[in-house]
């Protein structure tokens, strides 16, 4: 997943506004380097040069956060006046160039400000920098509106002054999302639009709060904690009378559920995990009716209709086929994966009757692929330690596509196991820009895993080169005492995934940060879902694996099992994506009244094969309603282009530097500057097909059995 923003889009040019007021620029000390480079330059290669990093200052107060919005927030509008009080005929050059210098201008400035928001250890920060982004969001929602801005780019576009493919486009690019932000209704709309964006943004702040305050936790006796990992157990608090208390988050899901053998235990922690941040409940309810007024007033028939419309897919209705011909195609394997897993249980339990439940299904796919596949997750953790698992991934992007990373001694980051590292082009020595990792959870921390493109790429006024800066954050579990965080193989390919998204930020080249900004979001996770394929490549993983004991790397054996059992019951799984985004879809496709449990119920009961659990509310934490409303189907819609685009790493080699070299110049370097179809042509050379994508779920070949 990526974030583009701390707020999510509502309408497309405020969305715009709001992804990139949380980018950065303020005071910071110089970054200092560390002599050893992961992925170091060949000595044909010339030397790294110096560093000069966008500066950044983490440690704001509230009151700093407070006085430096609000001033730079003023600063942005006294340009915006003097930009719109210009009598000379209107060109690229006078009004939309410098009014994309202005807003990049003020996005870079308040970067901090806005990302405190998901990760400051203080709530007073928190809370402050929750508020910046409350002014600014509403702040744009006005300039977004703004009739003379918009006659200002029309003007523009008539001048026939935007001449470069990157001008037309930004233009294009602005244009289209000042009518998406209601600059061309009428006055009483346009207030009333104003109004409910600012409604919207106020409602998206408090369903984030409540999902990154949530303290949902469950007891276990400790004979339900003997099946649980030992690593899992030892970071458990351990209570007086012999209990354990289990947080209940992204950290401690998968481990639980893959190993709790009581079925009692199984289900409280399901029903406990799916009714996080349950307030948030009629918070979503609120959005959904606000979004569809939204939606209406410019025109629209649902805000599913207005979202789509600037996207690949176009149309509400082209989704709704695509992901029901994919449903109908794979249910009846999906139900075949849960007969597979109702047999184990008949088995475990003596009952030859006893029904698959939803908190029975990740539990008894793992005692599935252990059984069958022989294939043990806790086994495969022990080869993937935390800090292995980061420097070896950093080498193989330093290999496929020529970066070399280089640890910052003292990052001087929002906490203290941040870390964080410079990034350079390894033919050229030349400094790229900045990632940061944030990969543990904490109280009032982001609570999902993803990427910020925080500094876009872009080359500033004066013609010089503004480095970037992303971070990832994410929420392993922390190591238990005196031993490293292990993680699991699915860990270690979310991280990769993430990774890909922050190297495409990185290395964006587009002259203009709207366009380095990322591309259009039903292709957003493209590039990244190509990138997971790697992890499953039998010599990649050998090159990041290392067993935490002897630093062995992960056995031939034990890899061929692993690629053996890829696929198997991938059908269930994917069924279960399909869910997710017709729920969304049918969530923002009818009227302003959303009923979202009875949809989810809905759905759930028409298109997998089991029913919603009674009493659960699995949509308030389902983190992608507010940032990818009427989205979500893109996962899939993108994993499509992401097969197929593989096919090139696969036929001209994984780590083939030339290949690596073109993805970088055709997919990653121009961003968004071209549509994603054209990008896609020029790497492959031939337009997407469809065939790798449906490869993918062919039926699992069988094991091969393990010698006894």
């Amino acid at each position: 997943m990526i974030v583009v923003g701390i707020l999510p889009p509502r309408l497309e040019r405020c969305r715009s506004m709001m992804d990139r007021t949380v980018r950065i620029v303020s005071a910071m000390l110089a970054m200092l380097m560390v002599p050893l480079a992961i992925g170091a330059a060949p000595a044909e290669t010339v030397p790294l040069q110096p560093a000069r990093p966008t500066q950044i200052d983490w440690n704001l107060t509230p009151e700093q956060i407070a006085s430096t919005c609000s001033a730079q927030i003023a600063d942005f509008d006294a340009s915006v006046k003097r930009i719109m009080a210009l009598r000379s005929p209107r060109t690229f050059q006078n009004t939309l160039l410098p009014l994309e210098n202005a807003e990049s201008d003020l996005n870079d400035r308040l970067v901090a400000q806005g990302f405190l928001f998901n990760m400051a250890v203080d709530k007073r920060v928190r809370d402050a920098s929750d508020r910046c982004n409350i002014s600014q969001s509403n702040y744009f929602a006005v300039f977004g509106a703004r009739p003379d801005v918009y006659r200002a780019l029309v003007e523009v576009q008539r001048s026939q002054t935007a001449r470069t493919v990157a001008d037309k486009k930004l233009l294009e690019y602005y244009l289209v999302s000042a009518r998406r932000s209601g600059a061309a209704l009428s006055p009483d709309k346009r207030k009333t639009f104003i109004a409910l964006s600012d409604q919207l943004t106020a409602l998206s702040s408090k369903w984030q709060e409540a999902l990154n305050n949530d303290a949902t936790t469950m007891t276990i006796t400790a004979d339900q904690a003997q099946s649980l990992p030992a690593g899992l157990v030892n970071a458990l608090t351990h209570n007086a009378d012999g209990t354990y208390t289990v947080k209940v988050n992204e950290s401690t899901v998968t481990p639980f559920l893959q190993n709790q053998r009581d079925a009692t235990a199984r289900k409280a922690y399901f029903v406990a995990y799916n009714n996080r941040a349950v307030s948030n409940v009629a918070v979503l309810e609120a959005a959904i009716d606000v979004r569809y007024r939204l939606a209406r007033l410019l025109g629209f028939d649902s805000w599913a209709a207005y979202q789509l419309a600037n996207r690949m897919a176009q149309t509400p209705a082209r989704v709704f086929s695509f992901e029901r011909s994919l449903d109908s195609q794979l249910m009846p394997q999906a139900k075949r994966d849960l007969a597979n897993w109702a047999a184990l249980r008949a088995q475990d339990t003596g009952d030859s009757k006893a029904p698959i439940e939803p908190w029975d299904v990740t539990y008894y796919y793992n005692q599935l692929i252990k059984t069958k596949y022989s294939v043990d997750n806790e086994q495969i953790r022990q080869y993937f330690p935390v800090d292995v698992v980061i420097d070896r991934i950093m080498n193989l992007y330093h290999k496929i596509l020529g970066v070399t990373f280089v640890k910052v001694a003292d990052p001087n980051a929002w906490a203290p196991d941040v870390i964080s590292y410079n990034v350079f082009d390894t033919r050229t020595g030349r400094f790229i820009g900045t990632t940061y990792f944030d990969l543990y959870p904490r109280p009032g921390k982001f609570s999902h895993f993803a990427n910020w493109p925080l500094v876009p790429a872009r080359r500033l006024a004066d013609g010089s080169y503004r480095p970037p800066v992303t971070a990832i954050l994410g929420n392993w579990p922390r190591p238990a005492p005196d031993a490293p965080a292990l993680l699991s193989h699915q860990d270690v390919i979310t991280f990769f995934h993430e990774f890909g998204h922050n190297l495409a930020a990185l290395l964006a080249t587009a002259p203009y940060e709207t366009l380095s900004a990322g591309f259009r979001q039903d292709f957003v996770e493209a590039p990244s879902q190509m990138l997971e394929n790697f992890m499953w490549e039998p010599a990649i993983l050998k090159e990041v694996s290392s067993n935490v004991t002897t630093g062995a790397p992960l056995p031939d054996d034990l890899i061929a099992k692993m690629i053996a059992a890829r696929y198997v019951d991938e059908a269930y799984f994917t069924i279960g994506q399909i869910k997710l985004g017709m729920v969304d879809m049918a969530y923002h496709s009818t009227g302003p009244h959303v009923d979202t449990t009875a949809v989810w119920a809905q759905v759930s009961s028409e298109y997998t094969p089991l029913a919603m659990v009674s009493g659960t509310h699995p949509q308030a934490s389902f983190v992608h309603l507010f940032g990818y409303d009427a989205g979500y189907y893109s996962y899939l819609w993108a994993l499509v282009y992401a097969q197929d685009m593989f096919t090139a790493f696969k036929n001209g080699g994984l780590e083939n530097p030339a290949v690596g070299q073109r993805y970088r110049e055709t997919i990653l370097a121009p961003a968004r500057t071209y549509e994603p179809d054209v990008e896609v042509t020029n790497f492959l050379g031939r337009p997407m097909s469809t065939d790798a994508f449906y490869k993918q779920f062919v039926t699992a070949p069988e094991p091969t059995p393990t010698p006894q």
